[in-house]
């Protein structure tokens, strides 16, 4: 009894979590005057391997800052759009114990804030909606513990209120490996 017991659990010891805090550049466009605006972001991922194998399964909670200002003709508008994603991030990777390549989905929420400040006016809204993209990544061991991680995400955020948009991101950050 017990030996077949360990042998059904035996898969969820051969498992591998992982915890990555990244952080970096983002562009975008507003899209009703297609301003080019940039900012920061910062993302936490957790993620666990099950048997260790290619594939993993994760869950990413992030914040994204983005600023822009437009000029048409004689009024000059800023705007500011802050978003929370969160998602479900599948990941597909490739590589060795030093080097991994790796393509990772996104499929979740987001709740954002937009302002828009004018010469006269100031217009704010609130929302939340789809959140969904694709990344490509690499990660580099430092130690058998510790790696290295780089990171390029396209999103796409659905928005009622104000209009969906793409968003671009370019990260770097730091990962821990625990069994």
């Amino acid at each position: 009894m017990i030996l077949t017991i360990m042998c059904c659990t035996i898969t969820g010891w051969a498992q591998q979590n992982k915890l990555t805090l990244n952080g970096g550049y983002v562009f975008t466009n507003v899209e009703e005057t297609d301003a080019k605006a940039t900012g920061w972001r910062i993302n936490g991922l957790y993620e666990f391997n099950p048997q260790e194998g290619i594939l993993s399964h994760g869950i990413s909670i992030g914040y994204i800052n983005t600023k822009s200002e437009y000029t048409s003709q004689l009024q000059t508008s800023e705007y500011t759009l802050h978003n929370l994603p969160i998602y479900y991030a599948p990941k597909v990777q490739v590589g060795n114990d030093k080097v991994k390549g790796y393509l990772k989905g996104a499929l979740g929420i987001h709740i954002s804030k937009y302002k828009r400040t004018g010469n006269a006016a100031e217009v704010t809204a609130s929302d939340a909606g789809f959140y969904g993209g694709a990344s490509l990544g690499g990660m580099f061991s430092i130690t058998s513990n510790v790696f290295i991680n780089v990171e390029y995400e396209w999103a796409y955020l659905s928005n009622s209120y104000y209009r969906s948009g793409f968003v671009n991101s370019v990260m770097g950050g730091i990962g821990f490996r625990f069994e």
